[in-house]
């Protein structure tokens, strides 16, 4: 590993460039999570069913911040560990090493941490992050079309290692009001999406709907988890629209590749 690969950022904040830290991995780092499958034992039966369903777990990061610099009074290295307790306490943050700067892990501080003197002349400090089981692109694959009619479909190319939640915007463009969204698995009705304005629908779990800041969930008759594959896909989002007026909309689907 090269010593440009070795920092990491975590919540926007770089580890070397912004902190003045050195970040040296503790045994390696987890590559496949552990996976917990749906098995049934059967009576007499040698081994176990594996039914459909599986859960991928957390996984810990662990590793050693030092100081580039040698903190000239333990004042100053005080200082410099208030600074690293604000930066690291900050929740659950995307976390980015510099070995893969486009891919992030979503990920908190677990543990407590000991400052120490005893391997290193300027201070040391082991970490231990709680990591969710997905690494995800950085970048969202999109693509997008007008809709003039009813419904248009979308062409999305992703690259992913696992099927990746769909992320869906429809933008009224027009002066008719949408009254209903369909898309695989998704139906939101009964709504007046107004010129201007913006429904976004996210699968990622937490799944969500909104039109502004505001829920849009109590429209879903229909909210089951879409995904998209590997590869080319093709995504189709029907629209129906409400009073008078010109019917026209942008519509963006994609997905975030993960791993």
């Amino acid at each position: 590993m090269l010593l440009r690969e070795t920092g990491f950022s975590f919540g926007g904040v770089h580890s070397r460039d912004d902190m003045g830290l050195i970040y040296a991995e503790k045994d390696g780092h987890t590559a496949i999570p552990e996976i917990k499958r749906n098995t049934y034992n059967i009576a007499g039966m040698s081994g176990t069913v594996l039914l459909p369903g599986e859960a991928w777990q957390t996984f810990f990061l662990e590793g050693t911040l030092y100081p580039a610099e040698e903190p000239r009074t333990q004042a100053e290295a005080q200082e410099l560990l208030r600074a690293i307790t604000s930066w690291l306490t900050a929740g659950r943050q995307r976390l980015i090493f510099d070995y893969e700067p486009a891919v992030y892990y979503l990920a908190e501080l677990s543990t407590a941490a000991k400052w120490s003197l005893r391997n290193w002349f300027g201070g040391e400090l082991p970490i231990r992050f709680t990591v969710q089981p997905f690494a995800y692109n950085v970048d969202v694959s999109t693509g997008s079309a007008e809709s003039t009619g009813s419904a248009v479909t979308i062409p999305v190319s992703v690259e992913t290692g696992q099927p990746a939640p769909l992320k869906l915007t429809v933008q009224n463009t027009g002066s008719a009001a949408i009254s209903r969204v369909e898309c695989g698995g998704i139906i939101l009705e009964g709504m007046s999406l107004g010129a201007g304005s913006k429904l976004e629908i996210d699968m990622e779990p937490p799944a969500g709907a909104t039109i502004g800041n505001a829920s849009a969930l109590q429209y879903a008759t229909r909210f089951n988890p879409t995904y998209l594959n590997n590869g080319g896909n093709r995504v189709t989002v029907s629209l129906g629209f409400s009073g008078s007026g010109t019917r026209r909309a942008s519509v963006t689907a994609g997905a975030r590749g993960r791993w």
